[in-house]
């Protein structure tokens, strides 16, 4: 079933994306954003993506506490008298106003608030905010909003654009805001992440599936940041840079789609307890052979270890030398899993349990 619910989580973030993306551009004026394709009919399927994806761990939890009683009777059973499945409830209720509200052309600001309705139901139901309610509940939220914004913009630009004669004026506003958003994303994130790790056992935590989704996740964020930053900071001429904004989209979507393996692992409130039931991550045990209770873990600089950060981080400059040398954008793509791919390595090398 992991593979199931993360899947669905991540076609999730891009229904949520698409939509907020699409809504947030209703206000800005034409002057200040690309000529974008006419995609009410998706626009609306996403709606009802957020509905349909949304409903994983509904039917996660129903198919566990199955017992004979028959799948519906379970699933019912679920929505009624568990918080995953009120929360499911509630979605659907939003996704269906909104889905109203965008098929009949209703008021911006109406489709907006109904938005940050489904927003705010994510963050409420989330699994950090069973952790901490109202800590969770925030930070999640706002976490979430962020995502949604920027991916959102991000995705419609990158891959609806029909023409682009005002994409100066769109990067005098977008820019500032993503960066914003990205700040935003980084700082909530690092709340969210203290509710389940503490920051002493970061790397204790690596011993576990958790923690190793984990560190690929804050890893794969360094070439987003890259590509971000190239297409932002760096596109001097100012033009529309349509393979890189995709490639920038896709390790976006390589980050979320990271988050939702991770979020389906035992989190390591406490990393030896969790290590004595859930066992090491398998991919550790496969670079580093079988690991043993207790996890204590330590860095020990080796050769190997420190050649691979090397090329991790040769990875990471060609990234940035690529775009000023107008290399394809999408092989900024395979850049930036080279250096999630080698960075991981290293720091697997030069770490003992």
């Amino acid at each position: 079933m992991i593979w199931f619910t993360a899947i669905s989580d991540i076609l999730l973030y891009v229904a949520f994306a698409f939509a907020a993306g699409a809504i947030a551009l209703k206000f800005v004026p034409e002057s200040q954003k690309p000529v974008l394709r006419d995609s009410r009919g998706l626009l609306v399927g996403s709606v009802a993506g957020i509905a349909v994806f949304s409903a994983a761990p509904v039917i996660e939890l129903a198919l566990f506490l199955e017992n004979g009683e028959g799948f519906f009777k379970t699933f019912a059973d679920t929505l009624l008298n568990y918080r995953v499945g009120n929360g499911w409830v509630i979605t659907v209720l939003f996704s269906v106003l909104l889905g109203v509200t965008l098929y009949y052309n209703g008021s911006k600001q109406m489709a907006a608030g109904y938005a940050g309705l489904l927003i705010l139901a994510v963050g409420f139901y989330s699994h950090v905010s069973t952790v901490n309610l109202w800590g969770g509940f925030v930070s999640h939220s706002i976490h979430f909003l962020a995502l949604a914004l920027w991916g959102g913009i991000l995705l419609h630009v990158a891959w609806f654009a029909k023409e682009t004669p005002n994409w100066s004026r769109f990067l005098d506003w977008f820019t500032p805001f993503a960066f914003a958003c990205v700040g935003i994303l980084l700082a909530s994130g690092v709340v969210i992440m203290l509710f389940f790790v503490d920051l002493a056992d970061y790397a204790n935590s690596w011993a576990l599936p958790y923690g190793q989704w984990l560190l690929l996740k804050h890893l794969s964020i360094l070439p987003l940041l890259a590509a971000a930053m190239a297409n932002g900071l760096l596109n001097k001429r100012r033009l529309y840079e349509r393979a890189w904004l995709r490639a920038e989209s896709l390790l976006l979507l390589l980050t979320l789609a990271l988050t939702a393996f991770m979020s389906k692992e035992a989190p390591p409130h406490n990393v030896n307890e969790t290590f004595r039931s859930e066992g090491a991550a398998p991919l550790l045990e496969g670079l580093k052979g079988p690991q043993y209770y207790p996890i204590d873990a330590g860095f020990a600089v080796s050769v190997n270890g420190l050649l691979l950060l090397v090329v991790s981080m040769v990875c990471l400059g060609l990234m940035i030398l690529g775009f000023k040398r107008n290399l394809s954008g999408w092989f900024s793509v395979l850049l930036g899993v080279g250096f999630i791919s080698s960075a991981y390595a290293g720091l697997m090398m030069n770490t003992i349990f």
